[in-house]
């Protein structure tokens, strides 16, 4: 197996397995009890916030453990909608669903009056001229982009659109899911309120995350009962999930420097197959991209089946978001940077790790050529085979 779909999740490092497993087995307290045997797993977890904490410069105090980036999203945005009730959400059309979702629901809310989807550039990077007139207009108490795209990699102007929002002392968020762990990301130097991440896309468990919250900020909690996490995520905490995440949020720490070798067999493998055969472009091209992601459009190929023709040769990859797989509606995200539904639906993403391997993209890289090559000759330029098959 030749595993190209990383933004979806990554495999678990044996250091963090092996950190999780005693929380699993001999240390089961609950950390909220007040003997030592659960108060060891209390400092586990306070032992987990600092490596958190330390990944994107954060105060350990800012940190709290939720179930993903999903939740961390949507407490963040919901919290801070609470407080300013007569006005809406500012994002753009490239969101992750756990944010787009948001926007999507208010539009539907006859409380609220407005709300807004930043435009982007073809290069998928948002629009900051747009950005700096619709929080100039005073609609709107919230404002979140997403760090890094999920489905082409491109990287937002995160500072100046923070900039941007606390010149107008708009509440600003960002879906850090994507960076955090593959690029350097430090909320001490930008006025961020929040921030998502989750473990699973950088090498820990899936199942848990955190959200950076900024001290001085409100938080009204959607999560409430028995008050852990400083009573603004109460249950009783995953102590494996978090130990894991911490042990994760260390290594991605010291391997940083790795994404420069990452983003040279990008490189090497973008450049080789859109050498291949003529109609490969890269969505996204000049744009700053994540240094492990290459989504490519295939122009007069079916996506679809050029999955199932990777899938059967042992590549692993994605129409895009994971979140999204199985549907047959084309990429909204590709849709979004103005390309044509059909282009959409020929374009596939690619995701390294710091696991990929020179033999191995080399050998997706034949396996691409060959899939396509049958894809063409089967099906004529310009048509699309609508297949029943769903990827699950």
């Amino acid at each position: 197996m030749i595993y190209l779909d990383n933004n979806a999740t990554t495999r678990v490092d044996p250091a963090v397995r092996d950190a999780m497993l005693p929380w699993l087995d001999d240390h089961y307290g609950n950390p909220s009890a007040g003997y030592r045997f659960g108060k060891e797993s209390r400092k586990a977890i306070e032992a987990a916030r600092e490596k958190v904490a330390a990944l994107i410069g954060a105060h350990p105090e800012e940190i709290v453990f939720t179930s993903g980036g999903t939740e961390s999203s949507n407490a963040a945005i919901r919290s801070a909608l609470s407080y300013t009730p007569e006005k809406s959400l500012l994002t753009t059309a490239v969101e992750h669903s756990a944010v787009f979702e948001i926007a999507e629901s208010l539009d539907e809310d006859p409380t609220v009056s407005d709300q807004g989807l930043n435009p982007v550039q073809s290069s998928g990077i948002p629009c900051l001229v747009e950005w700096k007139e619709a929080l100039a207009s005073e609609k709107y108490g919230v404002a979140s982009i997403i760090w890094a795209n999920n489905e082409t990699g491109v990287i937002s102007p995160i500072a100046e659109a923070a900039e941007i929002a606390a010149e107008h002392k708009v509440y600003f968020h960002t879906d850090a899911v994507q960076a955090v762990g593959k690029i350097p990301v430090d909320v001490g130097n930008i006025p961020i309120h929040a921030l998502s991440l989750s473990a699973h896309k950088m090498h820990g468990p899936k199942g848990i995350g955190a959200l950076y919250l900024d001290r001085h900020s409100r938080f009204h909690p959607s999560v409430i009962g028995g008050g852990q996490e400083n009573n603004r995520r109460s249950g009783t905490e995953n102590v494996p999930g978090i130990v894991g995440l911490g042990v994760a949020a260390e290594l991605a720490a010291s391997r940083l420097e790795e994404a420069a070798k990452i983003s040279s067999l990008r490189d090497r493998f973008e450049t080789r197959v859109i050498d291949s055969a003529e109609g490969i472009e890269a969505n996204g091209a000049g744009a700053e991209r994540l240094p492990n992601t290459s989504n490519l459009y295939f122009s007069g190929v079916d996506g679809e089946g050029l999955l199932i023709l990777l899938d059967e040769a042992g590549v692993c990859c994605s129409p895009g978001s994971a979140c999204s797989t199985g549907s047959v509606q084309p990429s909204r995200i590709i849709r979004a940077m103005g390309h044509s539904s059909s282009r959409a639906r020929s374009s596939v993403r690619f995701s390294l790790s710091r696991h990929t391997t020179e033999e191995g993209i080399d050998e997706a890289i034949a396996i691409i050529k060959k899939a396509v090559s049958k894809l063409r000759v089967v099906l004529p330029s310009g048509s699309r085979v609508i297949s029943s098959t769903r990827r699950n």
